[in-house]
């Protein structure tokens, strides 16, 4: 699998294949459906939805992502 969220400079940029896409769109119906937030994260980091390995060598690796909904009021 592999699911990597990069920076570089102000973009972000994410690299998936069909499983990484997968599982974050597995996560953000979740999201949806109950709200509150996802973590994912690096092994380094104590996760195991993200992988640590670069596709950029210009990028820096982002170890977690932090997603959140915003109630509608």
């Amino acid at each position: 699998m592999l699911l990597t969220v990069e920076y570089k400079k102000e973009e972000v940029e994410i690299y998936a294949d069909v499983q990484g896409l997968d599982l974050l769109i597995e996560r953000l119906l979740l999201l949806k459906k109950r709200g509150g937030h996802e973590h994912l994260m690096t092994p380094s980091w104590g996760g195991n939805e993200l992988t640590e390995q670069k596709q950029s060598p210009a990028n820096e690796l982002i170890h977690h992502l932090c997603i959140m909904i915003q109630p509608v009021f």
